[in-house]
């Protein structure tokens, strides 16, 4: 009986692991195709070099609607196909993201902030969306893009 337990919660703490803010694995236990970087000024320079936007997903650990957004929104297949044609970031808005997270003003989380490729901001959405209002709200900032 020990032993079951032990091998369950060794199961779940593995699986637990694998689905960390960074990336890893969407709702359903899908592998995402996101490709999440963890460096602004990397990113800013590969969008320069791609023709691209920098999309920057600023969250907190302690943010519940942060992981909401994870589960429903990034893992919803629509949207990671419109995510894959920017360069896509994620900042601890605490830790390793501070800086930038004060720089754009953001108060609240999740907050996605668009960037050019000289980090100018074209636009932002606040809080959690899920799937089509997003793809809705990601279509009004592409298009002013």
């Amino acid at each position: 009986m020990m032993l079951r337990r032990l091998m369950i919660a060794g199961l779940l703490a593995g699986a637990l692991v694998g689905c960390g803010r960074a990336g890893g694995r969407a709702a359903g236990g899908a592998a995402t195709v996101i490709p999440w970087e963890k460096d602004l000024a990397g990113a800013l320079a590969r969008a320069g070099s791609e023709n691209k936007l920098v999309m920057v997903d600023f969250y907190t650990d302690w943010c519940r609607w942060c992981d909401v957004m994870d589960e429903k929104t990034f893992a919803d297949g629509a949207v990671q196909a419109e995510l894959r044609r920017m360069v896509v970031v994620k900042l601890d808005a605490e830790r390793d993201g501070r800086d930038a997270a004060r720089r754009y003003g953001v108060e609240g989380f999740p907050t996605m902030v668009f960037l050019d490729a000289t980090g100018r901001e074209v636009g932002r959405i606040p809080g959690f969306l899920p799937p089509e209002p997003f793809l809705e709200e990601l279509g009004d900032i592409l298009k002013k893009a």
